[in-house]
C-alpha cells in the first residue's frame, strides 16, 4: 500500500505539474513576498505563454522534484492512515457511517499534512519565477538560516484547516460514489470507472475547498 500510494503521487503529481504551477502563481501573485505584480498572469492560455516564452518549456516542472519527494510520503502516509482510521472507527461489523467516513478521511489527510509540510513550503518557494535558490538543498538551508526553522511550517495551522474538509469530502465521496455506483448500479468495476469516479470526487473536493487554499499559499 506505501509502495503503490507513492507511486501513484508521483505519477500524477509530475503529469499535473505544469497546471499546478500556474495555479501557484495565480494564487501567491500580489503577495509581496512572491515578487509577483498582481495582474502578472491574467488566464490560463495568458500564464502558458507568459511561462514558455520568458522561462523555457522545463519551468512548468519548477520545484517538482521537492514536490515528488514530498509527494511520496504524502501519499503513503495518507493512503494508510486513512485505512488505519477506518479500521479504528469501523463498528463490529467493519461497517462505516457518513460521519466516520469524513473523520477518518480528515485525519488522514491532516497526519500525512504535518508531516510533510516543510517540503510544501520549500516546493512553492522553488516555484516562483526569479527565486534566489541554487536548489531544494540550498532553499531549505536558507530558509532556515535567514528565517529560521520555524519558517519552514509557515502556514500549517491553514494548511490542516483546509486539508481536513478537503480530505474529509474526497474519501468520503470517493467511497460513497463506489458503493453506488458498483454495488446499488450494479456497474462492472475496472480502472476506467475507478478513473472517472477519482477524478469527479477529487474535483468536487478540491472546489469546495480551493478558498482556505489560497489563503494557505498566501502564508507561506
Amino acid at each position: 500500500m506505501v509502495v503503490a500510494g507513492g507511486t501513484a503521487g508521483a505519477c500524477a503529481r509530475t503529469a499535473s505539474a505544469p497546471l499546478d504551477r500556474i495555479k501557484l502563481l495565480f494564487q501567491v501573485q500580489g503577495v509581496a513576498s512572491s515578487g509577483l505584480k498582481g495582474t502578472e498572469y491574467s488566464g490560463l492560455g495568458q500564464a502558458f505563454h507568459k511561462i514558455y516564452t520568458e522561462e523555457g518549456i522545463l519551468a512548468f516542472w519548477k520545484g517538482n522534484l521537492t514536490n515528488l519527494v514530498r509527494i511520496v510520503p504524502y501519499s503513503s502516509a495518507q493512503l494508510s492512515a486513512n485505512d488505519f482510521y477506518k479500521r479504528v472507527l469501523a463498528d463490529d461489523k467493519g461497517e462505516l457511517t457518513l460521519v466516520k467516513r469524513l473523520t477518518s478521511g480528515a485525519l488522514a489527510g491532516m497526519t500525512a499534512t504535518a508531516l510533510t509540510h516543510p517540503l510544501d513550503t520549500i516546493r512553492l518557494r522553488l516555484a516562483l519565477p526569479n527565486h534566489p535558490y541554487k536548489g531544494m538543498v540550498d532553499a531549505f538551508c536558507t530558509v532556515v538560516r535567514v528565517e529560521g526553522a520555524r519558517a519552514l511550517l509557515k502556514g500549517l495551522p491553514a494548511t490542516l484547516a483546509g486539508i481536513a474538509p478537503y480530505a474529509a469530502t474526497n474519501f468520503a465521496a470517493y467511497d460513497v460514489a463506489k458503493t453506488v455506483v458498483y454495488k446499488q448500479l450494479a456497474i462492472e468495476q475496472n480502472w476506467v470507472t475507478n478513473m472517472a469516479i477519482g477524478a469527479g470526487t477529487g474535483t468536487f473536493a478540491a472546489t469546495v475547498c480551493y478558498p482556505l487554499d489560497t489563503v494557505r499559499r498566501r502564508m507561506q
